[in-house]
């Protein structure tokens, strides 16, 4: 990687934690972020932690790294055979965001109705398929994870190992509320599980990309 651009993205991702905005950076760097790829994102980020940049910095500013990084990433098409496990994680990934997004469905119901206990069954169906995902992310910790760490990448994987401790947290969270339903102030509840809703989709959302 050409160490002139290795110093300009570097420079990016410290002026993003400083707290310049996305669109300041867009603009001041755009030549830089028009030519970017993922594997040089995974090195930087590396990089910067090896220099001293805490992990829990890193993985807190995931979602700003997005901000910059996304549109030029989502022009990048990568092939990968419908065998392949890369392609079948992928594509557990997509299943996991449709279930999120027939969870928000309910929820939408749920606000709106006074008698919810169809909805909240339906919550518990779904929360089971959810339960299941454990499988996945053990499946990237325990083969897809090491397997980046033995070619050299090793920082990457333990910011999405944190991340996947976040999800679970959050995963937690839903399924205890929806125990709950029945003996806590239903506009509470309601309230409470938009929010916990909202937030893992959002997570699960960039965690995926």
């Amino acid at each position: 990687m050409n160490e002139d651009k290795k110093r300009m993205v570097k420079e990016i991702i410290k002026q993003l934690h400083s707290g310049l905005s996305p669109q300041e950076i867009k603009e001041k760097f755009k030549q830089v972020l028009e030519s970017i790829n993922p594997l040089e994102i995974a090195i930087i980020e590396q990089e910067l932690i090896k220099e001293g940049v805490a992990k829990e910095e890193i993985q807190k500013l995931c979602d700003v790294h997005l901000a910059i990084f996304r549109e030029q990433l989502e022009k990048q098409k990568f092939e990968i055979p419908s065998w392949h496990p890369i392609n079948i994680l992928m594509e557990e990934h997509r299943i996991m965001l449709k279930l999120i997004e027939e969870i928000n469905n309910i929820i939408n119901k749920i606000q709106q109705e006074k008698d919810i206990i169809k909805e909240i069954h339906d919550l518990e169906h779904i929360s089971r398929d959810f339960h299941d995902s454990e499988k996945h992310y053990l499946r990237e910790e325990n083969v897809l994870f090491p397997y980046l760490e033995k070619h050299g990448i090793t920082e990457p994987p333990a910011i999405m190992w944190m991340e996947h401790n976040q999800i679970r947290e959050k995963k937690k969270q839903f399924y205890n509320l929806i125990g709950k339903y029945n003996v806590i102030d239903i506009q509470e509840f309601k309230k409470q599980l938009n929010e916990v809703t909202k937030s893992l989709g959002s997570i699960l959302s960039n965690h995926f990309f």
